[in-house]
């Protein structure tokens, strides 16, 4: 059983969301390391991007876009740690919400009984009792809430922005001078 469909479709933003910041930090390392193949930079883990940029970053970059950087590195490792934390916990739902009636279930026949269960498995089921077991954990605790989780969704979609902008400065920077921050060669 999963939670609402509103719920459901909040987790996709959120990890289509990570997604996408997991592609922007891979084109901020491509522009600040060339030789590294942008499929190679795209497709490597979000914590291994953020090693490498801000490893890059130290060696390449001075002053505010130094600063800049670094500082969507850390933004975007907090926006992943919260992403995570969605996606890699376990939803629950115990008690009268999660039961169907034994009645209904006498009624289904052996043969219809596999689809009955997989519709049962995976229904979307609306309830205040939701609960989750963090990934990092044994605990039930209370399930996000649907705020909760437009917040980390907005949070991954800001952080991937601000690291788009600062790629097209990076790249201006190395390629012209302007914003000066790129340490060029000669």
């Amino acid at each position: 059983m999963y939670p609402a469909e509103d719920v459901l479709q909040e987790v996709g933003r959120v990890t289509i969301a990570g997604s996408r910041l997991d592609v922007q930090m891979g084109m901020l390392w491509h522009h600040l390391d060339r030789m590294v193949p942008l499929e190679k930079s795209r497709r490597t883990p979000g914590w291994k991007q953020c090693e490498r940029v801000r490893c890059l970053a130290a060696e390449r970059l001075t002053g505010d876009m130094l600063e800049q950087v670094v500082a969507a590195v850390v933004a975007a490792e907090e926006a992943r740690t919260r992403r995570n934390e969605i996606v890699h916990q376990d939803w629950l739902l115990r008690g009268h919400d999660a039961m169907r009636p034994v009645s209904e279930l006498a009624r289904i026949t052996q043969e219809d009984l596999p689809a009955y269960l997989e519709e049962w498995e995976r229904e979307s089921r609306s309830s205040q009792d939701w609960q989750r077991v963090p990934s990092r954990s044994v605990d039930v605790v209370p399930a996000q809430t649907l705020d909760e989780l437009r917040e980390v969704e907005r949070e991954l979609a800001s952080v991937t922005n601000l690291v788009s902008a600062l790629t097209f400065r990076v790249a201006s920077s190395r390629e012209t001078g302007s914003p000066p921050g790129y340490i060029r060669a000669g």
